[in-house]
């Protein structure tokens, strides 16, 4: 009897944290869509309506507006690292890679809430060691191209992040941005291809 007991203690327990889990994922995805749209003032409130839950729901997963912020900046470091990890991945020329990241950025716009992509200016620890990281896979990628001759010699991963983020802002007044983006990728990556540095005057 008591085996059972503990058998359903630990069903609900199990079934409490997968409740958990997704609620923080609605809350989430809730606060990214409206802190897009409407800016990170926002009220807690509404993130909650959208999200389909309480505010006290809400307030038991981020006890703060600034708690919340930082995980929507840490969440989508952790979607740039996990796309440069991916791009940096691909078999062939490192070229291909970077089109790769881009394409990723692009395609995962509406997703990202980082500071370049016009989210708030959150920079804690954790976040800084995910921006590390994401410049480092990306400087492994470049380097692969270096050594291969395949991508210009100046070409930086501070220059891929800034593409990137410049790719996933749609101008206004742009029916097919899509499109558009994918030409300015296309004319972006011949570019890129490895020659000299332009001189200075």
């Amino acid at each position: 009897m008591l085996d059972c007991e503990t058998h359903d203690v630990t069903l609900a327990a199990r079934q409490l944290r997968k409740d958990a889990s997704a609620n923080r994922t609605r809350i989430l995805d809730a606060a990214t869509e409206l802190v897009r749209r409407d800016g990170e003032r926002v009220p807690m409130a509404d993130i909650a309506r959208h999200a389909g839950v309480g505010v006290g729901t809400v307030y038991r997963h981020f006890a703060t507006r600034e708690e919340l912020l930082s995980a929507l900046v840490h969440r989508s470091f952790e979607l740039a690292l996990a796309n440069a990890r991916a791009a940096a991945a691909e078999p062939g020329p490192a070229l291909g890679g970077v089109r790769s990241f881009l394409v990723a950025t692009l395609r995962d716009r509406d997703r990202f809430v980082l500071p370049l992509h016009g989210g708030p200016p959150v920079f804690d620890g954790p976040i800084r060691e995910l921006q590390a990281q994401v410049r480092g896979v990306l400087q492994a990628l470049i380097d692969r191209g270096h050594a291969a001759g395949g991508l210009r010699v100046d070409l930086t991963p501070v220059d891929l992040i800034v593409a990137a983020s410049l790719l996933s802002r749609p101008l206004p007044n742009v029916d097919d941005w899509d499109r558009v983006a994918a030409r300015q990728i296309d004319l972006l990556l011949d570019g890129l291809s490895s020659h000299p540095p332009p001189a200075h005057p």
